[in-house]
């Protein structure tokens, strides 16, 4: 697990903040016992915070250079309605989704790291945060139906929100790929150094990424 070293950061600044809680609290005095109240209780919201962070983060995924992080299967069940089969490495979960349009696309948010954590082997983390449906058509994109699945797990606290206070989490960039969703087509999803990568696996995806181009 390539996060390990962030987790200890964090985990060993939360122990401090537990100390530190417990013993202004069980100490007796009743001004001074007031003062250490109160910031007995800001150490325990601070453990509460560093707590969120850490949940949060559990929810991304470390990747290395050219690893498929996602698969999608499709088949036709009207015009422009398509069902997928969406198997994803993040959660190790399989989806059935119901998307409208020409083409799909797959967002996700991808955190590099910097200073001492580069040293300490921390490799860039991703989550996938939604896969929606698309029309080549400029005007049915504008006017007909779309469909929209969030893909996120729960989060209470937001890694990249609070990359301003941390230097040493650069949240970096998102990354999207869209290709044509076609009958019996299989695409899979790589993330790699400079993102999201979609590719085709089968024939009818490649002849269906062929004629794309074309047109």
């Amino acid at each position: 697990m390539t996060q390990w070293p962030l987790f200890a950061l964090l985990v060993l600044p939360g122990l401090l903040l537990v100390y530190i809680a417990l013993r202004l609290l069980v100490r007796r005095g009743w001004v001074a016992g007031f003062i250490r109240g109160t910031l007995g209780v800001a150490c325990l919201v601070g453990l509460v915070i560093i707590g969120f962070f850490i949940f949060d983060l559990a929810a991304y995924r470390a990747f290395t250079r050219e690893m498929v992080i996602a698969t999608l299967s499709f088949s036709q069940q009207g015009e422009q309605i398509y069902q997928i089969n969406l198997e994803t490495n993040q959660d190790q979960q399989r989806r059935n989704l119901v998307l409208m349009g020409d083409e799909w696309q797959l967002d996700a948010r991808i955190l590099t790291w910097s200073g001492p954590l580069v040293l300490l082997g921390m490799e860039p983390v991703y989550r996938l945060d939604r896969i929606a449906g698309r029309y080549q058509s400029i005007e049915r994109e504008l006017n007909a139906p779309r469909t929209v699945i969030d893909l996120r797990e729960d989060a209470l606290w937001s890694a990249s929100e609070v990359s301003d206070w941390l230097p040493w989490i650069n949240a970096r960039f998102g990354s999207s790929v869209y290709l044509p969703m076609v009958d019996n087509g299989l695409f899979e999803v790589v993330l790699g150094a400079q993102g999201l990568i979609a590719r085709p696996v089968n024939e009818p995806a490649r002849e269906a990424l062929g004629q794309w181009f074309s047109d």
